[in-house]
């Protein structure tokens, strides 16, 4: 009985062994795991982009603290970017900014898009003192068509007093903003006496 046992008891070993061996003989020729496919490719510290248009005037500009960028969606995430939109020689260019973006750059399926969020601020302000004020938390550009919009709420101030909207198209080439209200925000303005919109 108790060579029985031995026997039985070598047998069990031995086969633990051998299968302990195949298996540490297939993970060997298993190839080593792939990293993620869309690990980013490139990295940019304190860089500019300054796009042209097809005659070769300046369109617009894109700043960030840190871009990097990730091949397989064609994304470029932004740390602390700034947008600067030029319209023409006859208006200021619109500077937004923003904590975080990223940037999708034009292909056969899309155009340009510059999202922005956290934050969002677009300024434009001309020498004359007149000035466009647009807070957001998060904003919408499509550079080439100088047009940007938000779902969220938002404040335009100038110098006649401010507006606060659930939402707004802004084409920013023509100046002219289409806001929007939901049945717990309605679009929302105030107008500040003539005195102070005219100090002098």
């Amino acid at each position: 009985m108790n060579n029985r046992a031995t026997i039985l008891a070598s047998l069990i070993l031995i086969l633990g062994i051998a299968t302990n061996l195949i298996l540490e003989q297939d993970d060997e020729e298993l190839p080593p795991v792939a990293s993620s496919q869309n690990d980013p490719d490139l990295y940019m510290l304190n860089a500019t982009i300054t796009q042209f248009d097809t005659k070769g005037t300046l369109q617009h500009k894109i700043r960030a603290d840190r871009f990097t960028h990730f091949p397989l969606t064609d994304v470029t995430s932004l740390i602390y970017p700034n947008l600067q939109l030029f319209s023409d020689s006859r208006t200021e260019p619109w500077d937004i900014e923003a904590k975080n973006g990223r940037l999708l750059s034009q292909s056969v399926y899309r155009e340009e898009i510059v999202e922005l969020w956290d934050n969002v601020l677009a300024v434009q302000q001309s020498d004359a003192g007149h000035f466009i004020n647009i807070q957001t938390q998060s904003l919408t550009i499509y550079p080439e068509r100088e047009y940007a919009e938000t779902d969220q709420k938002v404040y335009i101030d100038d110098n006649s007093g401010r507006t606060s909207a659930a939402g707004m198209k802004a084409f920013f080439h023509l100046g002219k903003f289409i806001f929007y209200s939901t049945p717990t925000e309605r679009v929302h303005t105030i107008f500040l006496p003539e005195f102070k919109r005219h100090p002098d």
